[in-house]
């Protein structure tokens, strides 16, 4: 059975009864007392008992009470100044029924709090981590302006250190005028975007304060995102846009006047009919313009349905090369199809693979000066066969080589548009290369020519 304080003090309240009795009886046969004056003597010695058991009693309350409640006390400050404790040293108290109620709430105390602190870091590991990989930029401020968190991406996007710790070194190092103050009390839910550049990159950077449960501000959160390939998109795409816009103009232009001049003056039979020709090869160059857009808008959705098979590309090589012997003549160029080894089939569509090598060939025969070499060889790498078209040509200068594959990019935009192009064969060639799992890369020396190599599976996929 368990012991109690209740216990303790029947047991010494019989124990003071007969330490008393046992006292006064020794006190009277001895004679030390009679009869006159044993109340006082008795009244003395139960003062004296009760003394030593009051000591006695204040003994055993230290032991079994106060001894127990300061380790408890002691421990809970432990908790307070927030260390994790073990209670297995309260376990020699658990047989006393006061203090085991204490005890056993403490251990459960201590229990949830462990873990509640476990699933805390836990939470608070995971969110670090998620931090740490995003590819945006997080910068959380205090409300005395310190930053108390900073991952990896925002040092890298803002070029900042841990030295840049408050709001107002970084602003300063971004050039940024906005009070932390007017950030902070913004209204739930509202944030304040600016965009900067920073080492070439252009950044869109969100201000949001943060409360607590009772809507007090805490602080503001800085996140930080690259939008430069957004920002290059759509500058192309107003490019883009502005260059249809050039496109159409100019042979729409053309059109209006020689229609007008054909309705408003007295010509000549010769004069209308070489009005005519004008207006018929501006609107072919229309319709070429209009038929490419068609194209590429297709190849934009995903709306080209590829019929890939087998077939082989050395014998669709040299049959482009005869038809476009012709074209080749009139320039006086030599015009040449070699197959360095067998190579196998390929896998591919193969009327898109058709349009790509005469859009490359034509290109070869335009821009080389008459009398020029045109070679295409054949050959294979690993899974892959290659076209490499060479030509002894004017070339393209280094600088435009990683543009040539962007809509309406021209070298020499003058000397294009007259040769009839639209600016947009390479960017179809491209789209359909990537369609069929083929590639293209250009090399290229200016008044010397150019090198053009083109490869595709022979392997389905």
């Amino acid at each position: 059975m368990k012991n109690s304080i209740k216990n303790s003090i029947s047991v010494l309240s019989i124990s003071m009864v007969v330490i008393t009795f046992i006292t006064t009886i020794l006190l009277f046969v001895t004679k030390v007392i009679n009869k006159d004056n044993i109340f006082s003597l008795t009244t003395l010695v139960v003062l004296l008992a009760l003394i030593f058991i009051t000591y006695i009693f204040s003994i055993i309350i230290s032991k079994y009470i106060t001894t127990p409640l300061k380790k408890i006390e002691r421990s809970m400050r432990a908790v307070a100044d927030g260390k994790i404790i073990n209670t297995k040293h309260l376990n020699e108290y658990k047989n006393y029924a006061e203090i085991v109620d204490v005890i056993h709430s403490f251990s459960l105390m201590m229990k949830l709090i462990k873990k509640n602190t476990f699933d805390l870091n836990s939470q608070q590991s995971k969110t670090d981590i998620i931090l740490e990989h995003m590819a945006d930029g997080v910068i959380a401020f205090s409300t005395t302006q310190q930053v108390v968190h900073v991952n990896k991406s925002a040092m890298r996007l803002l070029g900042i250190s841990l030295e840049d710790d408050t709001f107002d070194k970084i602003s300063e190092k971004l050039k940024i005028k906005l009070p932390f103050d007017k950030i902070m009390y913004l209204p739930n839910y509202k944030t304040i975007e600016t965009k900067v550049d920073v080492n070439d990159n252009t950044l869109n950077i969100v201000f949001v304060p943060f409360f607590s449960d009772r809507l007090t501000p805490m602080g503001v959160i800085m996140v930080v995102r690259n939008i430069t390939e957004n920002v290059r998109l759509d500058n192309l795409r107003k490019e883009f846009v502005a260059n249809v816009s050039h496109e159409l103009k100019t042979p729409l232009t053309s059109i209006r006047g020689y229609s007008e001049t054909i309705m408003n003056e007295d010509l000549t039979y010769q004069e209308i009919v070489r009005f005519a020709k004008v207006i018929n090869q501006e609107a072919n160059r229309m319709n070429r313009l209009v038929v490419d857009l068609l194209q590429l808008s297709r190849l934009d959705d995903k709306k080209v349905k590829w019929n890939k098979v087998m077939f082989s590309l050395e014998d669709l090589s040299k049959l482009i090369c005869e038809k476009m012997q012709y074209v080749a003549s009139q320039k006086h160029h030599r015009l040449e199809c070699e197959a360095i080894e067998k190579i196998p089939n390929v896998y591919a569509d193969k009327d898109a693979i058709e349009q790509v090598l005469i859009n490359i060939i034509s290109n070869s025969i335009k821009y080389t000066p008459d009398g020029g070499i045109i070679k295409v060889y054949l050959g294979y790498v690993g899974d892959r066969a290659v076209v490499k078209v060479i030509d002894n040509g004017i070339g393209i200068p280094e600088k435009d080589l990683e543009r040539i594959f962007e809509r309406f990019y021209r070298v020499d935009k003058a000397r294009s548009r007259k040769m009839g192009g639209t600016g947009l064969g390479l960017s179809i060639v491209k789209e359909m290369l990537d369609g069929n799992d083929g590639t293209i890369d250009i090399k290229s020396v200016v008044n010397k020519g150019t090198e053009v190599t083109i490869s595709l599976p022979t392997k389905k996929k």
